[in-house]
């Protein structure tokens, strides 16, 4: 018989840490001093933070699998979102393709729901087979490999300072800042910037002006194999308040084109090629018909909704645009059955609200995973009918309906778990 429960004892954490080592090689927990190690980070980490629990599942006592949660909330649309989060899903290799990975997700989201979470995400291992879960995709995150060179010369660099552990407060404070007006930032807490400084390859570099953290950037070195002098920068994080800050960074990287190699940027924003005057990078790709290659694109981040009247309660407030429209949404959710049927949203100058009535304008199809885009504002509805995604029992209300669920930003998440 299989069952879930959370991990505890030094036996089932040593157990969850083989099973780790062996479904991610690349972490390269190859020793016993390695593996001791992260059993007692596991362990430590279970026991002092009350947001973050190791689960795992057990066949007649046998730890066959497990995965980590994550207790988030979330700036979804400027309405803070008890969320759930799940890392480290693992399973033994010897039970492979018997469905655990799929319990695994079954139940994680079973859990949340009943903490009274409305969303739900991760960072897929494979894309599909979440999708296939119902979750929908998030935005996309963009590489940029830039010369130094090549980043706009603008501001002084007289408000940058390298950053220590002892300005983890101040860095919470700007990053808190940002939270509170970002669609999907998760909330952090002082411990969170403080585990920066504990990776040794991590360089932080902030605008500060008048005493406080304006921006920040989170950068290491990586090397080119067999060159000594040849370096990048790897911008893992970039924040900023203004513009100012923003161009004081540029000028940051921009002075250090003596040693560096390329800038490599990865950010959640397919427009910062319109800062460059050069945006191409160094593939010298050229394809269809005269387009030079000047990024790379992942996919990475992934939302579900896991109660969409309980979250429409929580968007009460949230204006949808100003527009006045009796919605009638049609969900198909094969694994949450409450998710699964209709639901009328009657929005009356933007403000949505649940309507028990037949009556309603328009009606629109779609499986849970593309509104859990949709809802996110990581793809518009116009996109999803375009490409078959979504269907609309009245065309001429198209227009009407992707201003609704339209967002003057994609969601952002900052967040690694």
């Amino acid at each position: 018989m299989t069952h879930i429960r959370k991990l505890k004892g030094t036996k089932e954490f040593t157990d969850f840490v083989h099973i780790v080592a062996d479904a991610y090689p690349g972490f390269k927990i190859d020793t016993e001093e390695l593996k001791q190690k992260r059993v007692e980070a596991f362990s430590k980490i279970q026991e002092e933070d009350a947001g973050i629990s190791y689960y795992g599942v057990f066949r007649e006592e046998q730890l066959v699998g497990g995965m980590r949660y994550h207790d988030f909330t979330m700036n979804l649309l400027s309405k803070k979102t008890k969320a759930g989060g799940i890392g480290l899903v693992a399973v033994h290799p010897l039970h492979k393709k018997e469905k655990i990975a799929k319990s695994i997700v079954a139940a994680f989201m079973d859990h949340y729901r009943k903490a009274g979470a409305s969303m739900a995400l991760l960072y897929p291992f494979r894309p599909d087979f979440y999708k296939k879960m119902g979750f929908g995709f998030g935005t996309s995150m963009n590489q940029y490999r830039i010369k130094p060179m090549n980043l706009p010369r603008g501001g002084s660099k007289e408000h940058i300072r390298f950053l220590k552990r002892e300005d983890a407060p101040e860095l919470l404070n700007c990053y808190h800042r940002m939270y509170e007006k970002t669609n999907g930032l998760i909330e952090k807490n002082e411990k969170d910037f403080a585990a920066i400084f504990d990776n040794p390859r991590n360089k932080v570099v902030g605008y500060v002006e008048d005493s406080e953290v304006k921006g920040y950037l989170l950068y290491e070195f990586k090397n080119n194999a067999g060159n000594v002098l040849s370096n990048d920068m790897v911008v893992n994080q970039m924040i900023f308040e203004h513009r100012e800050a923003l161009m004081a960074f540029m000028t940051y990287l921009n002075s250090q084109s003596d040693q560096i190699r390329y800038v490599v940027f990865h950010l959640q924003d397919e427009d910062f090629r319109f800062i460059l005057e050069d945006p191409t990078n160094d593939s010298n790709h050229l394809f269809t018909p005269v387009y030079h290659e000047c990024s790379i694109q992942g996919t990475g981040i992934m939302y579900r909704v896991l109660n969409i009247s309980k979250l429409f309660e929580e968007l009460k407030d949230h204006n949808f645009n100003h527009e006045t429209c009796q919605l009638k949404i049609r969900i198909q959710d094969n694994l949450i059955e409450e998710n699964n049927g209709s639901i009328i949203v009657d929005f009356k100058d933007g403000l949505g609200q649940l309507k028990e009535t037949d009556d309603y304008d328009v009606e629109i199809h779609m499986d849970i995973a593309d509104f859990s885009s949709l809802i996110t504002c990581a793809v518009s509805f116009q996109s999803l009918y375009k490409y078959g995604r979504a269907s609309i029992s009245n065309e001429a209300y198209i227009h009407k309906v992707n201003r609704i669920f339209s967002s003057e930003e994609k969601p952002i998440c900052m967040t690694m778990f």
